[in-house]
């Protein structure tokens, strides 16, 4: 206790007096560390902590939440998917009140299980996610899937969004931190481009109070020295290498593409999509899936918060029409969805 003082102490030393500084975090999992431990209160008024797209359940596109509904309808499908998406609203309503043939799996190796157990079903994994769970999912093509298993990839690049975010004058962002997952998988080399090219404090850490202290404090380090640098404060978890075999794996099976993240729109060379090699186990070619144009939701502003222009107590519908039992956006679904975890602390 009296070491996160200390910490707390050197934060509010190094704080200039006569400027705001923000910091954000891209990672659900620090936004939920970072509020439920009250660290907020206990920063200087003038540093604010900015949850940004660490949530990969709330960029999801509402047409591959779509598409998987319509899929899940068919008599010869079994759609597998990971349980927050099932209760993502869409304009069609949810794959939990619309959809017919589901199952919720917790790893892609699940997907294997069902898929053999049910030879008299096409098994559609809607596989979504960052990084993190891009790597498994490539795990399981490189083990070998049933020809009755297809993918139905949503998956999304951390790096790429971060880019875009730091080119928004409106953000003004000081300082990264790393999410902590992710940067087990693309090491801490993949945040390099943020102090090297946007001279930015850019911090991988863990997601123990403490240690999120210490990625804030080394950020306002280099602030007061006026060098921006990639550091890591996790370093019993993330090399700046990173994984390369699962690095390897991601490559042979995904390709960069060019995607829509919802409620921010199309992003070039933001996402992965099975390369045309693997074409004949892509649910988006086999099943010949069209595009649905996405609609808003009146009132809901999860699309801004997201990119960390509005905090979550900014949305007219927040605690109010919109809860986690009644989500009106993807923002109130998922546990790191920023709306759901002020909704739990505030």
């Amino acid at each position: 206790m009296d070491k996160v003082k200390g910490i707390i102490k050197l934060i509010h030393s190094l704080v200039p007096d006569n400027k705001n500084i923000r910091i954000m975090n891209v990672c659900g999992s620090h936004e939920h560390t970072i509020a439920f431990s009250g660290m907020r209160s206990l920063m200087p008024e003038n540093l604010e902590i900015i949850p940004g797209p660490g949530c990969p359940v709330c960029v999801c596109p509402e047409s591959d939440i779509i598409n998987a509904i319509n899929l899940s309808k068919r008599e010869d499908v079994i759609l597998v998917t990971y349980g927050d998406m099932l209760r993502v609203p869409t304009q069609k309503g949810s794959i939990r009140t619309e959809g017919k043939n589901f199952r919720m799996i917790t790893s892609p190796f699940e997907a294997i299980n069902i898929a053999k157990s049910n030879t008299d079903r096409k098994i559609i994994f809607f596989s979504i996610g960052f990084e993190t769970t891009t790597a498994p999912t490539a795990g399981i093509l490189e083990m070998g899937v049933p020809e009755n298993l297809f993918i139905l990839s949503s998956h999304r690049l951390t790096p790429t969004i971060m880019e875009i975010l730091v080119k928004d004058a409106e953000i003004g962002i000081d300082g990264f931190i790393a999410p902590g997952h992710v940067s087990a998988i693309v090491g801490t080399n993949a945040w390099n481009v943020f102090s090297e090219k946007y001279g930015i404090p850019t911090v991988v850490a863990g997601f123990e109070a403490g240690n999120l202290l210490l990625g804030i404090l080394e950020i306002l380090r280099q602030l007061k020295n006026g060098k921006a640098e990639t550091s890591n404060v996790y370093k019993g978890v993330v090399k700046p290498e990173g994984n390369m075999q699962a690095q390897k794996l991601m490559d042979k099976y995904f390709e960069v593409a060019n995607v829509n993240w919802r409620g921010i729109g199309y992003i070039p060379g933001s996402g992965l999509e099975l390369r045309e090699k693997y074409s004949w186990k892509d649910a988006r070619i086999v099943f010949e899936l069209e595009e649905v144009k996405e609609t808003k939701i009146p009132g809901c502003i999860c699309g801004t918060i997201v990119l960390g222009k509005a905090y979550p107590s900014a949305c007219k519908l927040f605690r109010k029409a919109c809860t986690p039992k009644t989500p009106k956006g993807p923002c109130m679904v998922s546990m790191e969805g920023s709306c759901n975890i002020w909704y739990k602390t505030l």
